[in-house]
């Protein structure tokens, strides 16, 4: 398992009751359709509109909106369940979504807009630009490289980090890896700024959206705005891992003004973007760009193994993937209490926005979007029509986990295969889990357990499980020898209070330490941690503020979060 700041790590939530989702709710769609010919798409719009109820129920959303666009002006809106669901209000059109990191490609265009206009190079070092900044000192950090990720640069890290000489850092030398980095993105937002003299939001509004006539969009996420958007809302444990159809609690809401995913928008402003970004992909770059410029924003410069597409390759705040035999434009955005994906079909003329007001742990609308581009193109091209991937995916065929387990007092474990994945029986009582990773599973019903169960294998073979702290082997099998006194003093749960960071634990299996049971925690010679096995990660920890042998802080890639138990 690999940690991810909104899949692994919990969210502070509001007080209050688990949201209640009636299952009748979660089916309805509005529609409305104009544009185009409508007859000609009428199958398939309503086969995207049958997908989309099946996210609604599978994945128990609270509301979900879907703009689709084809040719001749086609443009379909879908909105389903509640923008409201305490109030049992439908979502209306004119509600806001926040649409996360697919704001990126909105701050890649304002960076492309200064580079037309002759006031940055994509090639030039940002130590020279933002000469105040602590940007590392090893070599130069281009634009570009900040654009498609290949900086190297830490995920999640502030532009002024905690901890170590306070300066920022890379994993490994730009180029030669690609790691995800919001902070790459906040850069560029503060780059825009400085170089062309106004507020990120004001260059924004002015140059990219008001030309592209999104006059709804917001560029800034502020309260004050808060009454425009519809209610969202988040997993009701902020502690754990999150299941499919989860329980959900009130969203926490807090201002987003970095580049990083600071747009909100409604349906008929994204609808709009599509057909921007259908036209920058077909290397039509009006009202923004040269033709030139948008071809090669649209264009591809890093392959991308770390997305969750195979075969995925990054071009600038815009992912470009495979869906059948053709590669799309891409991205998805996650917020704290939202969730978006968008796919763009250039050749087609196709393309598909998808936001739901509920900030699931590892749930994006990317099937959702891929589909709808996928059916829509099938109808432009007289080809077969598709079938959508399966929702809820199809419960994984695991065998080799299943068995008997005991611990080291002879306490036995039994695992055994369940509707959802697995179930694990422990002194009678039995847990149901669904597959949250490979070879992790976590508790359907979050309240039973904050710890995965996770399987360990020796030459692929499964010879042991770790709830937790416990280990749990097979017959035959030897424990692992003990935790020393001194990485034990180390173990903890460990949060922090901003919404975005959230809390985990750390847990010591043997000599070994983990971010919640599946994340390894990575000796470095100098003295604290990598995140994870890449020996190029850039992600680090360390353990500071000794009280009583333990520590009583750590610094999670710059960010301090204090020991909570």
């Amino acid at each position: 398992m690999r940690i991810n700041r909104r899949a692994v790590v919990g969210l502070g939530l509001a007080a209050g009751a688990a949201l209640a989702r009636p299952a009748e709710a979660q089916t309805q769609v509005a529609v409305t359709v104009t544009g185009g010919q409508p007859g000609r798409f009428a199958e398939a719009l309503d086969e995207i509109a049958a997908y989309g109820a099946q996210h609604m129920s599978a994945y128990g959303l609270p509301g979900l909106t879907l703009s689709v666009v084809g040719p001749d002006g086609l443009t379909a809106f879908m909105r389903y369940g509640h923008g409201d669901a305490d109030r049992r209000a439908p979502i209306s059109p004119d509600q806001l979504f926040q649409v996360g990191s697919i704001s990126k490609s909105f701050t890649a265009l304002c960076v492309f807009k200064l580079m037309e206009a002759g006031k940055l190079s994509l090639d030039a070092d940002v130590r020279d630009l933002l000469p105040d900044l602590p940007l590392p000192s090893d070599g130069p950090t281009t634009v570009q490289s900040l654009l498609n990720h290949g900086s190297g640069l830490p995920d999640d890290a502030p532009m002024f980090p905690r901890g170590g000489d306070g300066r920022l850092w890379r994993g490994f030398a730009p180029g030669t890896h690609w790691s995800y980095s919001n902070l790459g993105f906040a850069l560029l937002s503060h780059l825009v700024e400085q170089i062309s003299g106004r507020p990120f939001a004001d260059y924004l509004q002015a140059e990219i959206l008001t030309p592209l006539g999104m006059t709804a969009t917001k560029p800034a996420i502020l309260t004050g705005d808060r009454a425009l958007y519809a209610a969202s809302y988040a997993p009701f444990y902020a502690d754990r891992s999150f299941p499919r159809a989860g329980p959900l609690g009130p969203g926490p809401w807090t201002d987003m003004t970095e580049g990083s995913g600071c747009v909100a928008s409604t349906a008929a402003d994204m609808a709009r973007y599509a057909r921007y970004l259908i036209a920058a992909g077909s290397g039509h770059g009006a009202p923004l760009l040269s033709d030139a410029a948008a071809a090669r924003f649209c264009t591809p410069s890093i392959d991308a193994p770390g997305w969750a597409v195979k075969g995925a390759k990054y071009a600038n705040g815009l992912a470009v993937v495979p869906v059948e035999d053709r590669p799309l434009l891409h991205h998805t955005g996650g917020m704290l209490s939202f969730n978006s994906a968008i796919h763009i079909d250039p050749i087609a003329g196709v393309g598909a926005f998808a936001s739901t007001n509920v900030g699931l742990m590892g749930y994006r609308p990317r099937e959702l979007t891929a589909f709808a581009c996928a059916r829509l193109r099938a109808v432009v091209e007289s080809r077969p029509v598709p079938k959508p991937t399966p929702v809820p995916h199809k419960t994984p065929d695991t065998p080799d986990v299943l068995g008997r387990y005991v611990d080291a007092k002879g306490v036995a474990l039994e695992v055994a295969a369940s509707a959802r994945g697995v179930t694990a029986t422990m002194a009678g009582k039995a847990v149901e889990m669904e597959l949250a990773d490979e070879d992790a599973f976590i508790a359907v019903d979050p309240a039973a357990t904050p710890f995965a169960l996770v399987f360990r294998r020796t030459a692929k073979l499964v010879t042991r499980v770790w709830w937790g702290e416990t280990e749990y082997v097979r017959t035959g099998q030897a424990f692992t020898p003990p935790t020393s006194p001194a990485l034990k003093a180390l173990t903890g749960h460990y949060g922090n209070d901003d919404p975005w960071r959230g809390s985990f634990h750390v847990l010591a299996q043997g000599e070994k330490l983990y971010l919640d049971g599946g994340t390894l925690l990575t000796p470095l010679p100098g003295g604290g941690y990598r995140v994870g096995d890449d020996n190029w990660s850039p992600e680090r920890l360390e353990f500071e503020a000794m009280a009583g042998g333990r520590p009583q802080r750590l610094v999670l890639s710059g960010v301090d979060y204090l020991r909570r138990t």
